[in-house]
């Protein structure tokens, strides 16, 4: 029965393997750093100050790792997708919704890192804010985008 499997539809598991993989290792991260880790770093500044160096620099090199990961495996994926007979209007519309909130993903991470943005929580509206706008927003996006290849999927299966 594996033998049946041709090496191009090997490939192809690898490759979506390695697109989940990917996404779970940056969605995963971003919700333990935003959930779990820095609640506990605000409530504790000086532990806060010794850890973030190091924890900060092998979260950027899981992220990095993952967005290239990504980026590659998506592309790879959707050009597979995109000379099938099986894509549909719905598909594609889909498929930019996705492709245009991992980009803003992808746009965000870069702009928080080239302006060294710090969440710095302040009053009322500016918390609401800054909880939109800031780091968890890359978790929200992370989800809808999460979801949203689970729905690809789903469309494809159903034609």
């Amino acid at each position: 029965m594996i033998g049946e499997i041709a090496a191009v539809d090997w490939l192809m598991w690898l490759v979506r393997w390695a697109h989940a993989v990917s996404a779970v290792a940056w969605l995963g991260g971003s919700i333990f750093f935003a959930v779990v880790l820095r609640p506990v770093l605000a409530a504790n500044p000086e532990l806060g100050r010794q850890l973030m160096g190091p924890i900060g620099s092998i979260y950027k090199e899981l992220v990095d790792a993952s967005v290239l990961a990504l980026i590659v495996s998506g592309l790879v994926l959707m050009f597979d997708r995109l000379t099938g007979n099986q894509v549909t209007p719905t598909w594609f519309i889909v498929l930019g919704i996705k492709l245009s909130l991992a980009l803003w993903m992808f746009y965000l991470v870069w702009r928080f890192r080239r302006s060294g943005y710090q969440p710095t929580p302040g009053p009322g509206i500016l918390r609401r804010v800054s909880w939109l706008l800031g780091y968890n927003a890359i978790v929200a996006l992370g989800l809808v985008v999460f979801l949203l290849a689970g729905l690809l999927g789903t469309l494809l299966e159903a034609t």
